[in-house]
């Protein structure tokens, strides 16, 4: 079924290093001053006559007078709130450790649009460090259906880049074709390329931003050194694996994908938290999923809020991905997705070491959770509540091959209601279940210490958003849910909704694991 994918610690995030101030030998303490003499260019791309300069009073018109400007430590590139320029914002040079380069508004009013106008990239920061971006409105929807880019971070041969700060951006209408590599289509791509020197990012922050009609893919770390045993097609020749670090994307909006929603690969212990996600695989001909790590390591996923997945050409919210290894997700809600809620792939490659813990999944069709071929071992549902309503049907675990998959599906609840249907599909004889509440469910695994009694949970189906997810799925008085659980190892210290989980104590079943309550 599935296609090879180019694509529990919390993550070790790099402090930015503080600007060095060098005092000037015959000046007084008083007056050090920076060793970078910083420089402001003002930009105004409405129409005008009389000199450029760059200056407030005599603002750059055009992004090509920005592009062959020289920037430097604490240089700022300001552009005037209402103006609209036209093409590639592509600017030369780089920050320094304290003192980066930075592209903002000034004056009032709506944030400066700068549109693509059919260009591959609208923002483009080319073998760069130290670089900050904010506040800014990006498009680029004409001559749709080729390669674009709303904006493109790329390191080619350039070693380690440092401090990445793309936060308040409006990116829409990114109208690119259905490509998904090192420099296809996307929202936000991440970027490395080249062979000759290791290359990768360490302190990127990705806050903050909303994207909305994109093709194909969301927000995208790509990188071509990437080889190791654990991914299909490896190539012990080609650049190995050199995992960018201090990765955080957090609190984004993302809605009408083309493709995926945010996709790991190549990093080590990044960090995906608070982002919401709505309509993802719309246009695509190919295999699309939510949110999910490609020969990553160490990848949290966290406080996320996925819907809208069209098709079951994945289509689900969820992905742990092949090449990957200490995967978590936790703390997750995922709601009428086509594809249904998590897939775990491991194609012609290996993963491994995968918690999927106190999530909660609402009317997700099609599949719970979906293998696909190859093996894998190391995976653990624990403390997941998962929803079926009136009309859906789902195979709450379907593996589609009988390549062994070593799942421990333990402490979950699993609810089908109305019409439709929900049962298990195994065939590797890998997957164990263990204190489960299976209600409604058919074709069940034997499941020690589990019941198919009704949970009893507060108000199932009627959940709007992230908000009250945790309320909707909490235990009413009387549930078999409560205190039923079996301890866990990697259970972690909260539940859904923030309640805690005390190690060694008999927990709740599923994702709720406060008191009961009385509705």
């Amino acid at each position: 079924m599935r296609r090879s994918r180019v694509s529990t610690a919390l993550v070790a995030f790099c402090a930015a290093a503080t600007a060095g101030v060098t005092a000037l030998a015959a000046a007084p303490a008083a007056t050090a001053a920076s060793p970078f003499a910083s420089r402001t260019h003002y930009v105004d791309c409405r129409s005008g006559t009389g000199p450029q300069k760059g200056t407030r009073a005599a603002p750059w018109r055009t992004l090509a007078a920005v592009n062959a400007q020289r920037l430097g430590p604490g240089d700022q590139v300001l552009l005037k709130r209402g103006t609209r320029c036209t093409g590639t914002l592509t600017p030369n040079g780089a920050g320094a450790p304290g003192s980066p380069v930075r592209i903002a508004p000034y004056g009032s009013g709506a944030k400066p649009v700068i549109d693509g106008a059919g260009a591959p990239d609208t923002v483009l920061l080319r073998n760069t460090q130290w670089i900050e971006v904010s506040d800014l409105e990006i498009t680029n929807a004409a001559n749709p259906g080729t390669k674009r880019r709303g904006v493109r971070v790329v390191l080619s041969d350039y070693g380690t880049g440092r401090h990445y700060r793309l936060t308040g951006l409006d990116i829409h209408d990114i109208r690119g074709d259905d490509t998904k590599d090192n420099d296809g289509s996307a929202g936000i791509l991440f970027s490395v390329t080249g062979s000759a020197k290791e290359t990768h990012y360490d302190d990127v922050r990705v806050e903050n931003n909303t994207l909305r009609t994109v093709d194909r893919e969301g927000i995208f770390f790509a990188s071509s050194w990437n080889q190791r045993p654990a991914i299909s097609g490896y190539d012990p020749n080609g650049p190995h694996w050199v995992p960018s670090t201090g990765v955080v994307v957090r609190g984004n909006t993302l809605d009408d994908l083309g493709g995926d929603g945010i996709v790991m690969t190549a990093t080590e212990n990044a960090l995906v938290e608070h982002n919401t996600l709505h309509g993802f695989q719309r246009r695509s001909a190919g295999y699309n999923a939510g949110m999910w790590p490609w020969n990553a390591d160490g990848t949290v996923f966290q406080y996320n809020e996925t819907s809208g997945g069209e098709t079951t050409r994945d289509g689900m919210a969820y992905d742990v991905d092949e090449g990957s290894f200490g995967t978590v997700f936790q703390y997750n809600y995922s709601h009428d997705n086509a594809g249904g809620f998590f897939l775990v792939c491991s194609a012609d490659g290996t993963l491994g070491d995968a918690v999927i813990r106190f999530n909660i999944s609402q009317n997700d069709h099609f599949r719970g959770i979906e293998t696909c071929r190859g093996s894998f071992s190391g995976v653990r549902f624990l403390h997941n509540t998962i929803y079926v309503g009136d009309g859906v049907s789902q195979t709450v675990v379907n593996e589609n091959t009988t390549s062994r998959h070593e799942i421990a599906f333990d402490d979950n609840i699993v609810v089908k209601e109305g019409a439709g249907t929900a049962a298990f599909t195994l065939r590797s004889g890998g997957v164990t279940a263990s204190h489960n509440i299976l209600y409604g469910v058919g074709a069940t695994p034997a499941d020690p210490g589990g019941t198919v009694a009704d949970p009893l949970l507060a108000r199932p189906g009627e959940a709007t958003g992230y908000g009250d997810a945790g309320a909707a799925y909490a235990l009413r008085a009387g549930s078999p849910a409560l205190g039923a659980g079996a301890p866990l190892a990697d259970a972690g210290t909260r539940d859904f909704a923030g309640n805690p989980v005390v190690p060694g104590a008999a927990p709740n079943i599923g994702a709720w694991n406060g008191s009961s309550s009385h509705r």
